[in-house]
């Protein structure tokens, strides 16, 4: 890349390179010019070109303003190491041919066919003291062909800008511009793009630079390119600089503009007395932009990406917005077309298509006879059928640039005669329905609107209502933002509201919503265009009967979102026409998917919905589908901990006609069910509670219990056992009372309240033994004996297994047997019986494998791990971790998974392998319950001290 000169008589050439990282050749092959450092120190004293560098200079470059005693001796120690790279037979001392010292400082001595940057800049003397353009063209690039990026690679060196290094560039890129405008004249700026692209690059903010890369690429035939980047522009500098592009910013842009206006084959001459005479008339028909609107930030720039693309350039670019009712689509759009129409110069068209409603929506053929007129067309002329005039509109349109906005569309057959056929134009689509087949048959682009995030909600209303009134009451404002659930036209409505009114204050109006208790009531304007009931029933009243009352009942649903089985045994269906009625919902955007297999209904869309159940349907219909959604869950939740619990506590419920059965295959997808139902089937017990089921609420519970406890999910378990037991008590059920007392008792023993449980637990005791129920009895026993055990009552402990086992052996429970006899022998451990303790460990092992019970298998290695732990029998002790942690691996038992982490680090840790004993820690650190912070900090406490170890240790 550079030119050789004359090889010094005492050694071979060397060559040097800056623009861009640091090079050295010597002779003909390239050396590493070394560290960090010593990369920097070169790099100055090359950009200096000759010039001399003094040692404060190299000091300030490496630590800024604070730089260690020891800084000018680590300098000079690098300027020796870089002569001698360049001089390897150099004797110390002894003068250099490339890096010499004087009382100035140190410098370079290279000429310009020894370093890039002097080469560079002979160049463009040469240039710009050529008379032929051609040749200074050709002189310019093969300057700018010299660098490989910023001078010295400093970004990849350096956090803070460097002035010598910053020189360099701005030399270089002032260069860029002089050959930009040469090339720009000459017709020829497709040569300068590369270079010109990675200025701009490098200074996105550079207007002047940003002007010249817009012009190049309109010239080199990249139309769709520049257009796309002066968006991109004009968004960054609103973003970042509050301000819009500058007078040479906007004047590159409508040169583009014009450019790509002068590639189009100009129109045919009209006729004399031709109607055609009138097609220069330019449309403006765009409905009123909102005077405030906010939000929708990351939606309209996908949307300008998408129009602005290069999949765009050469298609007809079409965006369809879709979204539930008054999630602003219309608004967005709206928007949109306004901020494009300079790329329009030919007019903008729109129409509302009434898509809601099926008597009332336009024909495609009403449409364009409304746009050919706007258009220029005279009544005479405008052809009477569909297919003729959307030709007339195509031919017409395939000499302009025209943006089109259809409005409320019904569905995909409605859009398409309505599409032009020249790429020059734009479509923007709005619609409550799902218009996958646009997209199939025409490419287009489908944005899915969602809900506006909080901080956009809040800046809707402070925009409309005012920062002053707004803001002065923050928690009322949130409280509004959280009752719209994000939807923009409930925040519009109640901002419309609250300015109606100068005297109420924000917590006023927060007041008004709080008391309508769910309902619609306080969103009502009297404005039929903005009233969220007459907007929502539009698409109600296209639903078909079996969808809209589905609609109705889910109301009925309790959880956040639900899966298409629950919804077909909520509304008495069969799985397959269930499906059907759900896709009808969702075409209506009544219901969105929010993940796979999993829907949901916004929270006003559901309060509609509350509404019309009421009006519409019996209070015998409603208790009945409440009925059947609650058996789903019991019956699915039982199916599912088969895989997890082989000693289900519940009663096996009953099938039910129209109650849809759900079978996971295995223990994996038994698990995935319940993490998926985990909020759902909180709030369908608490349902079933205050509707009076309270036995199959506290049943329900007794068999998502074994989740709870396999995951980890303490506190939860705890709130929902409580509202059981408290509905089971004030409805007299002393079973369920009995069964939720030990239940809370369990949880409270998990989160480390042993006292509370042995309360409970007492309790329980009493009433089982009144009902007579001795499996109970046995249960209740073994956990008397666990917690007194926790406490330190090893003789009670005793005793409350010994029973336990008694009982449990009399009504042959095997796997109760097991659970007993793991606790017991840690009992018996503590009370100094080891032989024994271990027998019985040994036992329960035998019996829990032939029953193939891998949970059971992983909960007495792990006790017999942490016996075998404290009698220092370490390699005992990590046989019975590792085949702990193997089998509840299989399982996946994330609670045994923790515990047999924990083992193997704390028997790694007593073995000194403290990488060990790491590893496994912070993988149980990782597999545990954000929700159990107790565990987590007993795992961190761990982590600390090995560090306080290895620290010492070091």
């Amino acid at each position: 890349m550079l030119m050789r000169s004359e090889s010094p008589p005492d050694g071979p050439l060397v060559r040097f390179a800056v623009l861009g990282p640091v090079q050295v050749w010597r002779g003909a092959g390239e050396v590493d010019p070394g560290s960090r450092q010593q990369r920097l120190i070169l790099a100055l004293l090359l950009a200096r070109a000759g010039r001399p560098v003094g040692i404060t200079d190299f000091v300030k470059l490496l630590w800024g303003e604070r730089p260690p005693r020891s800084a000018v001796n680590i300098v000079h120690l690098h300027l020796g190491t870089l002569r001698r790279l360049f001089e390897p037979g150099l004797r110390p001392r002894a003068p250099g041919r490339w890096l010499v010292g004087d009382a100035a400082g140190y410098r370079m001595v290279v000429d310009a066919d020894g370093l890039d940057l002097l080469r560079f800049r002979d160049l463009v003397r040469r240039a710009r003291a050529a008379d032929d353009p051609a040749q200074a063209l050709t002189t310019y690039v093969a300057a700018l062909h010299l660098s490989r990026g910023p001078c010295g690679g400093a970004p990849d060196l350096l956090s803070h800008p460097v002035a010598d290094f910053e020189a360099v560039d701005n030399e270089y890129a002032d260069v860029v511009g002089e050959a930009t405008d040469l090339a720009l004249r000459a017709g020829t700026a497709r040569v300068v793009l590369p270079m010109l692209r990675r200025v701009a690059t490098q200074r996105p903010l550079d207007e002047a630079v940003q002007a010249r890369l817009l012009l190049t690429l309109s010239e080199a035939g990249q139309q769709a390119e520049a257009i796309a980047l002066y968006q991109e522009l004009r968004s960054r500098l609103s973003d970042d600089l509050g301000i819009d592009p500058g007078r040479e910013l906007q004047e590159a842009y409508r040169t583009v503009l014009r450019h790509g206006a002068a590639e189009m084959p100009p129109p045919p001459l009209p006729d004399e007395g031709s109607s055609t005479g009138d097609f220069f008339v330019s449309p403006a028909q765009l409905p009123p932009d909102l005077p405030h609107f906010t939000g929708r930030r990351d939606s309209l720039r996908r949307a300008l990406a998408l129009i602005h693309g290069r999949t765009a350039a050469g298609a007809l670019r079409i965006v369809v917005f879709e979204g539930i009712p008054g999630v602003g689509k219309t608004s967005l759009a709206t928007h949109l077309a306004y901020r494009l129409t300079d790329e329009f110069p030919d007019g903008q068209l729109y129409a509302d298509l009434r898509g809601l409603d099926r008597d009332a929506a336009l024909a495609p053929g009403e449409v364009l006879h409304s746009f050919l007129h706007a258009l220029g067309v005279r009544g005479p002329d405008i052809p009477s059928s569909e297919l003729a005039r959307s030709g007339l509109y195509r031919s017409i349109l395939a000499e302009r640039r025209v943006l089109i906005v259809l409005d409320n569309v019904r569905d995909a057959d409605q859009v398409r005669p309505l599409l032009p056929g020249a790429p020059g134009n734009l479509v923007l689509v709005t619609s409550r329905h799902c218009l996958s087949g646009l997209a199939a048959t025409h490419g287009a682009h489908v944005l899915a609107l969602d809900v506006l995030p909080d901080d956009e909600a809040r800046e809707l209303v402070v925009s409309r209502v005012g920062a002053a009134r707004a803001l002065a009451d923050r928690q009322a404002l949130d409280e509004i933002v959280d009752r719209c659930a994000g939807l923009p036209l409930a925040l519009a409505v109640v901002a419309a509201r609250t300015l109606a009114r100068p005297g109420h204050r924000m917590s006023a109006v927060a007041r008004e919503l709080r008391d309508a208790q769910g309902s619609l009531d306080g969103f009502d304007v009297g404005d039929p265009d903005s009233d969220l009931r007459a907007i929502f029933s539009w698409s109600y009243r296209g639903l078909s009967p079996s969808a809209a009352r589905l609609f109705r009942l889910l109301a009925l649903h309790p959880g956040p979102d639900y899966t298409l089985p629950a919804a077909a045994s909520l509304a008495g269906l069969a799985v397959p026409k269930a499906g059907d009625v759900v896709d009808e919902l969702l075409w209506s955007r009544l219901v969105t998917e929010r993940r796979p297999g999993r829907y949901g209904t916004h929270d006003l869309i559901a309060a509609y919905a509350r509404e019309l159940l009421h009006e519409t349907d019996s209070a015998a219909e409603r208790d009945a589908a409440a009925d059947r959604l609650l058996r789903y869950h019991r019956r699915a939740a039982y199916a599912a901990n088969r895989y997890l619990n082989h000693e289900i506590d519940a009663d096996p419920p009953a099938a039910h006609d129209g109650v849809v059965d759900e079978n996971p295959q295995d223990a994996g997808e038994a698990v995935e069910w319940f993490a998926a139902e985990r909020e759902v089937l909180k709030a369908v017990m608490r349902q079933a509670n205050d509707r009076g089921r309270v036995y199959d609420a506290w049943q329900l519970e007794l068999t998502v219990q074994g989740f709870y406890q396999r995951d980890g999910w303490w506190q939860e378990w705890a709130t929902v056992v409580r509202e059981c037991l408290d509905a089971a008590e004030s409805a007299g059920d002393s079973n369920g009372a009995a069964n939720m007392l030990r239940s809370l008792a369990g949880a409270h023993f998990s989160l480390g309240d042993s006292a509370s449980a042995l309360t409970l637990l007492e309790r329980a005791l009493v009433i089982f033994i009144e009902l007579g129920n001795a499996s109970r009895e046995s249960l209740t026993l073994r956990n008397l004996g666990e917690v007194n055990f926790a406490v330190g009552d090893y003789d009670r402990s005793v005793t409350c297994h010994h029973e336990a086992l008694r009982i449990a052996e009399s009504l042959g429970e095997q796997v109760s047997q097991v659970d007993v006899l793991c606790r017991l022998a840690d009992t018996r451990y503590e009370l100094g019986d080891r032989a024994e303790s271990f027998e019985t460990l040994g036992r329960a092992l035998a019996m829990s494998e032939k029953l193939a019970n891998s949970s059971r298998r992983s909960e007495c290695h792990l006790r017999r791990a942490n016996l075998y732990l404290r009698e220092r029998r370490y390699a005992e002790s990590l046989a019975d971790w590792t085949a702990a942690d193997e089998l509840s691996t299989a399982v996946g038992g994330r609670v045994l998974m923790v515990r047999a982490k924990l083992g193997l680090g704390d028997t790694a840790y007593a073995l000194g392998d403290w990488h060990a004993a790491r590893t496994a820690w912070l993988a149980a650190l990782s597999l545990s319950n954000d929700a159990d912070r107790r565990q987590q900090d007993a795992i961190r406490r761990r982590l600390t001290r090995l560090s306080l170890h290895t620290d010492s240790a070091a």
